[in-house]
Formats: structure tokens, sequence, C-alpha cells
């Protein structure tokens, strides 16, 4: 999700009048679900205390984000919440979230939270980050390791 546009209201306003907040994402910290400016979600207010691959919407300064709850701690009332296209733990007050993804478009299609296929995605999704995690630090690794050898060979050039 992006910042607040000047002069728009902010989205916990748009919720509280209407009920519900309608948008295109931006950002990609939420793929391969969700494509910039292509999507379309909708956000309701929480109205149960939010689970375990639940998708919140909250800010951050100016900011608003929509990431995914990956745990729960009760004790300190804060969930624990990361991007499906990001690798860092967000720890998020349960007073701070503004909404709930509830339905969303992707391509022209229509889904809502509760459907079957995408409650298996969020679960494999959120099984799979290890591997991920791996991939993506092995791949920085390599790729490290190979501008460095470009760099010491264009030394030994000159």
């Amino acid at each position: 999700m992006s910042s607040i546009i000047e002069g728009e209201k902010p989205i916990e306003a748009i919720i509280a009048e209407c009920g519900s907040y309608a948008s295109v994402t931006k950002g990609a910290s939420m793929r391969p679900l969700f494509k910039t400016d292509r999507d379309m979600i909708v956000i309701l207010p929480p109205t149960n205390p939010l689970k375990k691959y639940d998708v919140p919407l909250y800010h951050v300064g100016d900011k608003y984000i929509l990431h995914r709850i990956i745990g729960v701690d009760e004790a300190r009332k804060i969930y624990i919440i990361r991007g499906d296209n990001t690798f860092v733990k967000e720890y998020v007050p349960f007073d701070k979230v503004i909404g709930v993804l509830a339905t969303f478009n992707r391509k022209g299609k229509h889904y809502s939270v509760n459907d079957k296929g995408y409650r298996l995605y969020s679960r494999f999704w959120n099984w799979i980050y290890p591997f991920r995690f791996i991939y993506f630090k092995s791949r920085r690794l390599a790729s490290r390791i190979i501008k460095g050898k470009k760099t010491q060979n264009k030394d030994l050039g000159s």
C-alpha cells in the first residue's frame, strides 16, 4: 500500500464512514499475490481477534501496510507480521490494526479470504518461507562473489 495522497481522507476515516475501503494495491511486498496497480483489495474493520494468515492493514508513519500475520503473541498483544515477498518480521500491536483484507480481485477474478484455494496459498507460502529465504540469501551471496571477481579482474587488467 502507499502513503496517503494529500487531500484524501485517511483510510481509517473512510472505513469508519463507509464500513469498508477498496483500492488497487501498490508496492511489491505482497507479491506474487498482489501486483501493483493491477489487483483490487477490499478492507473491512476487524470484528474478531485476528489470527495467523489474516492480512491486516496498519500504518507506519504516513504509509499504509498490508502484510500477512505469521504469529500472534497474546501475552504482549502483538501480531508478528511479514509481507509475502519480504524477509523481515514486523511487530504490530493489536490496537494499531485499521482493517483486515476481506476480498480481492486478482487478474480480473474475484476471491474471498475464505476461499479454500486462497487459504491453501496462505499456508503454503508461509510453509516455504525458509526455502525462499535460503534461495534469496544464496543468490545474493553468489551475486556478490561474482561482482567481486569481476572487480578483481578489472583491477588486474589495469
